[in-house]
C-alpha cells in the first residue's frame, strides 16, 4: 500500500511564513477532536464550507459551498500555492501543533488515492524535533515541500521542540493531473534509522565542523540542547541547525562522518 510521496511540487517557504504573521491569535480555533491530541492542536480555515474560516471540519454528508475564506484573501503565499494545485482543492487549512504538544496515533478514512480525495502537507514551520510517524515509518517533511499523505494509516506526531510546528493541509479531489503528478514521484518513506545524512546542498566544511565542536565543549548552553536529543538523525540535524545560528557552515554528511569517526568522544560529551 502506497504510504507517502514527496511530490513534484515545492512553494516559498518565506512567502508561506510571511503569511502566518498575518493570522492574529484570535482566529486560530483548537481542534475538534480533542481526544487524538495533548497540548495546543488548533487551526485556521483558508478553504472551507460557506468561506468561513472558523470551520474546520466539512461534512462530507452534506451538499455545502466550499469557498475561499477571508484568511486566504491576505496571505498571496497560501493563496499561490493552492492555486497550483490543478485539481478540485475541498478543504484547505493551516494546522498547528504547539510547542510540548502531540497528536496521538490515529486513523482517518476515505483519503486516499484509492479513495479518490487525499490529503496533502506542505510544512511552514517545522523542527528536526518534530517526529511524524506514518505507518511506523517517521517522515521528514521540510518547509515549503508538497507531500501526499495516505491518511488511512495510522500516523502520530509528537512536537518535541520549543517553537510551533505549522502545516497547511490541504484535501482534494483526484483527477488525471493528480495521478499525473505522484505517477511522476517514488514513495518516500525517511526513517531516523535507516536514512543517511542528507546535506541538503551544502558546501562540506569538516574543519568549521571542528571549530563548532570546540565552542561547544565551552559552551554550555549548546551542551545542554544538544543532549536533549538522543535520536542520531536528530541529532544530526540539530548540529547542523546549531552550527548555523553560530556561524559555522557544514553540512550533515560532515556531522554523521565525525560521528562514525569518533563517536565516543562525541556521544560522551555532547550526549
Amino acid at each position: 500500500m502506497l504510504s507517502c510521496l514527496k511530490l513534484p511540487l515545492t512553494f516559498d517557504p518565506q512567502g508561506l511564513k510571511a503569511d502566518l504573521n498575518r493570522i492574529t491569535p484570535d482566529e486560530w480555533v483548537r481542534h475538534f477532536n480533542e481526544r487524538y491530541y495533548e497540548g495546543d492542536w488548533s487551526g485556521v480555515a483558508l478553504r472551507a464550507a460557506e468561506g468561513a474560516s472558523r470551520q474546520l471540519y466539512s461534512d462530507p454528508g452534506k451538499e455545502e459551498t466550499i469557498a475561499d475564506t477571508p484568511v486566504l484573501a491576505r496571505c498571496p503565499s497560501l493563496r499561490r500555492a493552492l492555486e497550483a494545485l490543478r485539481c478540485p482543492v475541498t478543504s484547505a487549512r493551516l494546522l498547528k501543533l504547539g510547542a510540548g504538544a502531540r497528536i496521538i496515533e490515529h486513523r482517518d478514512y476515505n483519503l486516499s488515492i484509492d479513495d479518490g480525495e487525499v490529503r496533502l502537507h506542505v510544512a511552514i514551520t517545522t523542527s528536526p524535533l518534530v517526529d511524524f510517524y506514518l505507518n511506523g515509518e517517521r517522515v521528514v517533511m521540510n518547509p515549503g515541500e508538497c507531500w501526499y499523505i495516505n491518511a488511512n494509516l495510522p500516523h502520530k506526531v509528537e512536537n518535541r521542540s520549543e517553537t510551533d510546528r505549522v502545516h497547511l493541509v490541504i484535501d482534494c479531489r483526484v483527477n488525471d493531473w493528480l495521478r499525473s503528478l505522484a505517477a511522476s514521484a517514488s514513495e518516500t518513506v525517511t526513517s531516523p534509522s535507516a536514512s543517511p545524512a542528507n546535506d541538503n546542498g551544502k558546501p562540506s566544511s569538516p574543519e568549521a565542523l571542528d571549530r563548532f565542536r570546540d565552542l561547544v565543549f565551552e559552551d554550555v548552553s549548546l551542551q545542554q540542547r544538544l543532549r536533549q536529543v538522543s535520536d542520531r538523525t536528530l541529532f544530526v540535524e540539530l548540529v547542523v541547525r546549531l552550527g548555523e545560528e553560530c556561524g559555522f557552515n557544514f553540512n550533515a554528511r560532515d556531522v554523521d562522518d565525525a560521528l562514525r569517526a569518533n563517536r565516543r568522544a562525541w556521544i560522551e560529551r555532547w550526549v
